[in-house]
């Protein structure tokens, strides 16, 4: 059994324990109440955003246009109408396409954008101090690419070494037309699931991946997201989601991960990614130097 210490300095790395270590701690995890749901007393809210939908919407438009990526300006939704096939294409072992890699760098501008969205997040969402992504992530999902049956691919961010204290805010930047692609289960029904495994994360995504039957019984636990542009969607890390291959139109969305800073003191383990990058969920690697109360200056 493992045993559970406070003290930084004696943390575990995550991906040091044992495979009966890491179920021990993911039992633990899904048997004790969340942050989260002591906060909202539930799996998800939304709320209002509209301002910052509309900053980011435009801030992406302008940078398509400025990395030449478009020859001209289309609205967001349609931006698969003027892609090459490569760059919409998948790699079926990320998920990820051409396309999204333009934006793992952005500018000063869209930054400024984002450190005040994350202001804004202490004020409406959170009410204190939190830890951030250094760098947000900007999913384009295009409709009919190469490799769209990676999706979809039930998962948690905890099975990829992600702290569970952690939030997970979701912002669509395009309409929600016929569908995001983008389904979420509620925590309960993420723990009776992941319960199906002994809460077994390898055990559990490797069915999620290939096991198609399986697959489509997640379809049914899980409800599609429906979050309207200008609002955004927050949800404990513990529920299971998936994207899923898009028909008609380009979903372009941004996603964070934030956990307040008391949370973040009180971790049983130190949590590192489990994929090729090996990211700590450190101020200064994954998580932005400062917080967010320190990114205001109220120190």
């Amino acid at each position: 059994m493992m045993t559970v210490t406070t003290n930084a300095a004696e943390k575990q790395n995550i991906n040091h324990l044992s495979s009966e270590e890491k179920m021990q701690l993911a039992k633990a995890i899904y048997a004790n109440t969340s942050y989260f749901e002591q906060m909202f007393h539930a799996s998800q809210i939304e709320i209002n955003c509209q301002p910052f939908a509309d900053q980011f919407q435009q801030a992406i438009s302008r940078l398509l246009l400025e990395k030449k990526l478009i020859p001209a300006a289309i609205p967001l939704e349609r931006l698969h109408e003027c892609l090459a096939d490569e760059m919409r294409a998948y790699n079926f072992n990320d998920g990820i396409n051409q396309i999204s890699t333009h934006f793992y760098e952005t500018d000063a501008s869209f930054m400024q954008i984002y450190y005040d969205f994350i202001r804004f997040l202490q004020t409406a969402l959170v009410h204190e101090p939190f830890l951030f992504q250094a760098t947000p992530t900007i999913r384009i999902h295009c409709p009919n690419a190469e490799n769209s049956h990676h999706y979809p691919r039930y998962h948690t961010d905890i099975g990829y070494g992600h702290p569970p204290e952690e939030i997970n805010v979701w912002l669509p930047l395009t309409p929600l037309l016929d569908g995001h692609s983008f389904r979420l289960m509620s925590v309960a029904e993420s723990k009776k699931l992941l319960g199906r495994f002994d809460y077994d994360f390898n055990a559990f995504i490797g069915h999620a991946i290939h096991n198609h039957v399986f697959s489509r019984e997640c379809d049914l636990l899980s409800q599609p997201v429906t979050t309207a542009f200008g609002r955004l969607l927050a949800f404990d890390s513990r529920s299971v989601h998936t994207g899923e291959p898009l028909k008609t139109h380009t979903r372009i969305s941004i996603d964070i991960r934030i956990v307040p800073v008391k949370q973040f003191a009180l971790r049983a383990v130190d949590y590192q990614g489990s994929g090729r990058r090996k990211i700590l969920f450190q101020p200064g690697h994954c998580y932005h130097e400062k917080n967010s109360q320190q990114l205001s200056g109220e120190e």
